[in-house]
C-alpha cells in the first residue's frame, strides 16, 4: 500500500510562491495532544507589492461531506497520516498515539534539515472545504523539540460526479470500486523555523523569494497565487479499526482508474 509523500508538492509549490510572506511577530501558537496548532496571526504585510493577506490554516476543524465510501455516512474531519498505516502493521519508529516517527529510514527519505531525529507528517482538514498537508521536523527522538515546521493549504475543494467501477487490484493491492472526482488548490503556506538548523533549512527551500530572511520563532503565512488545481479521485474507507481516505491525483485532469501512486492516509485516533 503507498502513502503519497507530499514532500514534491513543496518543491513545486515553492516555484509559484509569489514572495509573498505574512510575518506574525507576535503570533501565539498552542500545541495541542495530537500536534495540532492553533495560529493566531498579526496583520503584517507580505514582503512584495500587491499581495492580499492572508492566513494560512493548520488547525483540524470542520468536515468534507459527499465523498464516496463504504456507506453513505462516511465524511471526512480530524487528522490523516500517510503513515499511521505502517504503525499498524508493526514497523518500528512509527508512533499511532502521538504521528511520531523516529524510523531513521523515513525521515532520512524526506530530505530533513540538518539533526532532525523525528518529523510528523499528516494531513488536517480544516473546513468544509480545505485541508492542510503538515510536516514537522523536530532534533529529539520524541517530537518535542521543533526545528521546523511547514503546512500547506489547500482550499476551494470542489465536490464532482461519483465514478463507478475501478479496479480493484493494482499491483497486489486492494482498492474500492467507487470513487468522487475531487479538485483543490493549493493557495498558501505556513512556515516556522525553531532553530537556526530551521532557519537555514528554510533560507535554502524559498532561496528564491527575494528578500525572504526567516527569523527563528516567527511564523510566517505565504499566499500562493497562480497554481493550477488539482485533480483526484476520493474514496472514504471505513475500517473496522480505523478510517481512511484512498486518493489518486491528476496534475491536468481527472485520473480514469486506480494506478500504483494511489495513496492511502489513515485517520489518527
Amino acid at each position: 500500500m503507498k502513502n503519497k509523500l507530499f514532500w514534491l508538492a513543496l518543491i513545486v509549490g515553492t516555484l509559484a510562491l509569489i514572495g509573498s510572506c505574512k510575518k506574525s511577530d507576535d503570533t501565539t501558537t498552542t500545541a495541542t495532544t495530537d500536534n495540532d496548532t492553533t495560529t493566531t496571526a498579526t496583520t503584517a504585510s507580505c514582503a512584495g507589492s500587491g499581495i492580499t493577506e492572508t492566513t494560512c490554516s493548520t488547525s483540524a476543524s470542520g468536515t468534507i461531506t459527499g465523498i464516496a465510501g463504504d456507506n453513505s455516512s462516511v465524511s471526512l474531519s480530524g487528522i490523516f497520516s500517510p503513515y499511521h498505516y505502517y504503525g499498524h502493521t508493526g514497523i518500528n519508529g512509527v508512533d499511532n498515539a502521538t504521528d511520531c516517527i523516529d524510523n531513521a529510514t523515513i525521515i532520512a527519505s524526506q530530505s530533513p534539515p540538518t539533526g532532525a531525529n523525528s518529523m510528523i507528517s499528516n494531513r488536517a482538514i480544516t473546513s468544509s472545504s480545505s485541508f492542510s498537508d503538515r510536516r514537522f521536523f523536530y532534533s529529539d527522538s520524541s517530537c518535542s523539540t521543533e526545528i521546523v515546521k511547514m503546512a500547506f493549504g489547500y482550499t476551494g475543494l470542489t465536490i464532482g460526479d461519483n465514478v463507478t467501477s475501478l479496479d480493484t487490484s493494482v499491483d497486489g493491492s486492494t482498492y474500492p470500486s467507487d470513487a468522487t472526482k475531487v479538485t483543490y488548490t493549493q493557495t498558501c503556506k505556513n512556515l516556522k523555523a525553531s532553530s537556526d538548523a530551521g532557519v537555514t533549512y528554510l533560507k535554502n527551500f524559498y532561496s528564491d523569494i527575494e528578500g525572504f530572511d526567516p527569523q527563528s520563532g516567527t511564523t510566517y503565512q505565504c499566499e500562493i497565487s497562480g497554481q493550477s488545481a488539482d485533480y483526484a479521485l476520493w474514496h472514504i474507507h471505513a475500517g473496522s479499526e480505523y478510517d481512511s481516505l484512498v486518493f489518486e491525483e491528476g496534475s491536468s485532469g481527472y485520473p480514469d482508474n486506480w494506478s500504483s501512486s494511489a495513496n492511502t492516509y489513515t485517520k489518527l485516533p
